[in-house]
């Protein structure tokens, strides 16, 4: 029910506090969530304050220190990617876009990538979701070694999204990302 378009914002809100109130930490439903806010005000262009990102870092907060929420800053930021691109805002090649290279995607980035360096969860049913988003942002941010690191962590598990962001075969662009990041084109 959270599904982007499924039901109205002001109901997609009210499900996911219901959610949270029986699992606080419930990754899917606030995967969900940055990506329903992320929708909002789309013809307005970059907005380095958007809500999506205050309520992806203060879901993050909320989580206890080894959550995967931690990674949640990372999903808003490819989330509202996904959105600008589709509205013309942003280029259709994510690493050409600006995007990813501001102060504050800097920051989110390195949090992020430190966070997975300290608590990576090997049996986190949705750890992969996560390592792609992080990878996906790595790439884009210009930083193939960090990417490279978690290439090797993804294996052969690449997932849609972010991959497809904003119009792309996800597979193709997977592979060409981890190859050039691992040196292998």
């Amino acid at each position: 029910m959270l599904e982007q378009g499924s039901t109205a914002a002001e109901n997609a809100v009210r499900l996911f506090e219901q959610i949270r109130v029986r699992f606080a930490d419930h990754h899917h439903a606030h995967h969900l969530m940055v990506a329903r806010l992320a929708e909002h005000r789309a013809a307005a262009g970059p907005d380095p304050l958007h809500e999506v990102y205050d309520f992806a870092n203060w879901a993050a907060e909320q989580a206890p220190a080894d959550s995967p929420l931690a990674i949640l800053p990372v999903i808003a930021h490819a989330e509202r990617y996904r959105v600008l691109a589709a509205a013309g805002h942003e280029p259709a090649d994510p690493a050409a876009s600006g995007h990813w290279v501001g102060r504050r995607a800097r920051q989110v980035m390195k949090s992020a990538f430190d966070w997975w360096l300290e608590w990576e969860h090997e049996g986190h049913p949705r750890r992969l979701v996560d390592l792609n988003f992080l990878a996906h942002a790595k790439v884009c941010e210009g930083r193939g070694a960090e990417a490279a690191a978690l290439f090797h962590r993804i294996g052969e598990h690449p997932t849609p999204a972010p991959w497809s962001y904003p119009d792309r075969d996800p597979y193709p662009a997977f592979r060409a990302a981890r190859d050039h990041a691992l040196g292998t084109v």
